[in-house]
């Protein structure tokens, strides 16, 4: 249980990101046109992944996190290649391409956690060890997402990276997570 909180915990840089990518679309010279490429982006990263990650899923929820994580990962190298090539600036495509691989392992993070916790837990455990996990990641997320705030205001790249790391790490202890699935 510890290990699948650590995971869990370190992956959710994949919901607190975006609006820090949004933020990198904003610093460019793009208008409001290119909100509609960010929204749209996100639709179809749902559309796409409920499918996908809920099949596999059902085969294998502690892959699933992994590979979300890493996911997260190149999406959020991509972000910051982005910005340092200064693509995000210029070129409206840039952002929302990125934000879709985001979204994309965000969903399957979500997707990957829930079946796990599902799979782990028997149905008298079931309830206390979501109750813990959604407690101890709630502290998690709102220290993290305050830090994030705090940090954004001297760089926004460097909470990105922070977040970048969370997801290696994250993706990292997912893979010592044992097999649930039967």
């Amino acid at each position: 249980m510890r290990r699948f909180i650590v995971a869990r915990a370190l992956l959710v840089g994949t919901a607190l990101a975006p609006p820090y990518l949004v933020l990198l679309a904003a610093n460019g010279t793009q208008r409001a046109a290119s909100l509609g490429g960010l929204v749209l982006a996100a639709a179809l990263a749902a559309l796409l992944s409920s499918y996908v990650w809920g099949r596999f899923s059902d085969r294998s929820s502690r892959r699933v996190m992994v590979i979300a994580g890493a996911l997260a990962a190149v999406a959020l190298m991509l972000a910051l290649g982005a910005q340092w090539t200064g693509l995000a600036r210029t070129q409206p495509w840039a952002i929302p391409v990125v934000l879709f691989l985001l979204m994309l392992s965000y969903h399957g993070v979500r997707q990957g956690r829930a079946t796990h916790l599902v799979d782990m837990a028997g149905p008298q455990t079931r309830a206390g060890f979501t109750a813990v996990s959604n407690t101890i990641v709630g502290c998690f997320l709102l220290l993290a997402g305050a830090l994030g705030a705090v940090v954004a205001s001297v760089s926004v790249p460097i909470v990105i990276g922070l977040f970048l790391v969370m997801s290696v790490a994250g993706a990292y202890c997912a893979a010592q997570l044992q097999e649930v699935q039967t």
